[in-house]
């Protein structure tokens, strides 16, 4: 199931926090301190379905001084129990990665974060490092610009993507605290998600406002039985039909979400 007894197994559903002021509903912006209130709205009002919560840190970051206040102050509003995503992508020489994974683990206090392996080994080893928590690292995103790299065929006719699955199993198996996020939109290459991999926790992006298919993702997981998984929706939770009682809107949002994965995967 879903990392490890601290954290909820009761859902495979993770809640993106990605703060875009200009989809924030009107009413909200009119509250003091509005983005720190509807992020927490938004928590309160899924936390009953989230088996994570996965915080963009870019939108935090575009705030300056006052994001950061923002984003520790939603940090703690997590209840316990949920796992919490640094989304931040993050992948420096070592000498740097240590502070990086210093100011997500330590200061900030996520339970997990994203990667980009692009800089090898000794960039990623001081998250790895952190033994209670885990790390998802890019392996094929779900944008459109995952073909400029990350499917370039190499020398053996695999792709480039294929090789960081690889290079991540035979980390893991050192570690055993790797994950990595894998996107909904790249169907052609889930077969390289199989049962060799179920020791690896997957972050799946994509569902909803780029089109990925989730009946395809699901069926597919569970055909390789593939347990250790998170659905991530952002938009589609935090700004799709939403009606006057915003908390309400939200709230089926994610209850709709969570009873498809649920009546797909589990049923």
């Amino acid at each position: 199931m879903i990392l490890n007894s601290k954290f909820k197994y009761n859902s495979h559903l993770c809640v993106g926090i990605d703060i875009i002021p200009d989809l924030i509903p009107d009413t909200i912006k009119k509250k003091k301190n509005f983005i720190q209130y509807f992020v927490e709205l938004v928590i309160d009002s899924t936390s009953e379905f989230a088996g994570a919560f996965k915080f963009n840190l870019a939108f935090y970051e575009a705030l300056g001084a006052e994001g950061y206040r923002i984003l520790e102050k939603n940090i703690k509003f997590v209840p316990r129990g949920i796992e919490k995503i640094g989304d931040a992508k993050r992948g420096d020489i070592d000498s740097t990665s240590k502070f990086y994974a210093k100011s997500i683990f330590e200061h900030f206090g996520f339970d997990s974060v994203t990667l980009n392996p692009l800089m090898g080994y000794d960039s990623l080893l001081p998250f790895f490092n952190y033994k209670d928590k885990v790390n998802y690292i890019l392996t094929l995103t779900s944008n459109r610009g995952a073909k400029d790299f990350q499917k370039l065929k190499l020398r053996n006719g695999k792709s480039l993507s294929t090789h960081i699955l690889k290079k991540i199993k035979s980390w893991n198996a050192i570690h055993k605290n790797l994950g990595i996020v894998f996107g909904a939109t790249q169907k052609k290459e889930f077969k390289y998600l199989n049962s060799s991999g179920k020791n690896l926790k997957i972050l799946i992006p994509g569902i909803g406002a780029q089109g990925g298919d989730l009946n395809f993702v699901l069926n597919y997981l569970k055909k390789n039985k593939l347990e250790s998984f998170l659905i991530n929706s952002s938009r589609g939770i935090l700004y799709s039909n939403l009606e006057k009682n915003i908390s309400k809107s939200i709230n089926e949002n994610a209850r709709k979400l969570k009873s498809s994965i649920d009546q797909i995967y589990i049923d």
